[in-house]
Formats: C-alpha cells, sequence, structure tokens
C-alpha cells in the first residue's frame, strides 16, 4: 500500500483505527501507510478533526470541496478520490465532486462559493502571490475573518495530506477511474500511487 513498510497495526488492535473504520467504514490506506509512527498518526488525525471534521466557522460541505480544489490543483490522486467517496458518504449534495476538483469554475455552484473556492485555488497555486485585497474580496462575499482564516488552514492541511500520500506512494483506497485531470497534466496524474 506504500513505499515504507507497515507495522501490523490495524482496527482489531489499534483503538484510533477501530475508531477511524467506525466513523467511515474503513480505515485510510493514508494512515495505514504511516503505521511506522502510530503517534503522529494520532498527532494527525487530531488536527483533520479540528480543521476538517468539526463543524464551525465553515461547513464541512465548504471544507470538503476546498481540500477537493487543492488536492486537484497538485494532482494528488489520492486524496481527490478519497474525498470524493467522503463527500458521497456524508451526503453532501451538489455537483459530483470530481467536477468540483477538476473544474469548479463551470459546476452550478453559487457565486460565494466560486469565491472562496477561487481564493483557496489562489492560496494553493500561487501563494507568494496572495494579497490583502484577497481577503477584502471575500470579506465583501459576506466572509468573516474566522471563516479566512479557516479557509487558509485547509488549503494548508491540503497540501500536507497532498506531499504525505506523495511522499509514502500512498495507493487510492477507491478507484479512480472517474476522475480525469485537464490533459496537460494527465501523465503527471496517470500514476496509481499519487
Amino acid at each position: 500500500m506504500s513505499y515504507i513498510r507497515e507495522a501490523a497495526l490495524d482496527e482489531t488492535n489499534y483503538p484510533l483505527f477501530a475508531d477511524i473504520k467506525s466513523q467511515f467504514g474503513f480505515v485510510p490506506n493514508f494512515y495505514r501507510a504511516q503505521t511506522t509512527r502510530p503517534d503522529l498518526i494520532e498527532a494527525q488525525a487530531q488536527l483533520v478533526n479540528a480543521v476538517l471534521i468539526k463543524e464551525s466557522a465553515l461547513t464541512r460541505k465548504q471544507k470538503e470541496y476546498i481540500f477537493l480544489v487543492c488536492s486537484a490543483a497538485n494532482l494528488s490522486t489520492y486524496c481527490v478520490t478519497a474525498h470524493c467517496e467522503i463527500v458521497r458518504l456524508l451526503g453532501i449534495e451538489g455537483p459530483e465532486p470530481e467536477q468540483i476538483a477538476i473544474d469548479y469554475t463551470v459546476s452550478n455552484l453559487p457565486l460565494i462559493l466560486k469565491a472562496l473556492l477561487s481564493f483557496a485555488a489562489k492560496l494553493n497555486n500561487e501563494p507568494t502571490k496572495l494579497t490583502k485585497g484577497d481577503v477584502d474580496a471575500l470579506r465583501t462575499y459576506g466572509y468573516s475573518d474566522e471563516q479566512i482564516h479557516e479557509t487558509v488552514l485547509m488549503v494548508g492541511l491540503a497540501k500536507f495530506a497532498n506531499y504525505v500520500s506523495f511522499g509514502l506512494g500512498t495507493v487510492p483506497d477507491f478507484d479512480s477511474s472517474r476522475l480525469k485531470f485537464p490533459a496537460k497534466e494527465a501523465i503527471s496524474a496517470a500514476s496509481p500511487v499519487l
């Protein structure tokens, strides 16, 4: 499942994996690939819970969409396929999650949500070009500083998860054939371990 040998941890002998399985119905390969350091899995799970899972200023839908947009931009087949399935599992209504990941701009999302995703995409893709004007523009759509802060954290969380999955060679948990990156990126995205 990854480039690194895995320790013999599973949902029968590791309580965190049992909790994850009861919550989602499976233990993601993302965590299984890191069993040599259970302490780091636990720290990451706490971060994921605090930033992604717990609803606060942003809704879970907004957070999942930010994660999808950033992961697709980073060509993380692993993270995009996992979070497309999580969107389905959670019953989040809207366009197909693959559409959000590949090109949310042509979806039927409300303009206010597209503005948030555009901000996240800019931070993810061109972080040094982000300005106070970009933050001020989000405020014109009614986003609070807390929501903007959470958006920034979500972009960082997605980038972190993408790079961990790249570095460990994490194999997708689900079929990635529904995911079609644009042609210029298809060569990079074709690897089953992105």
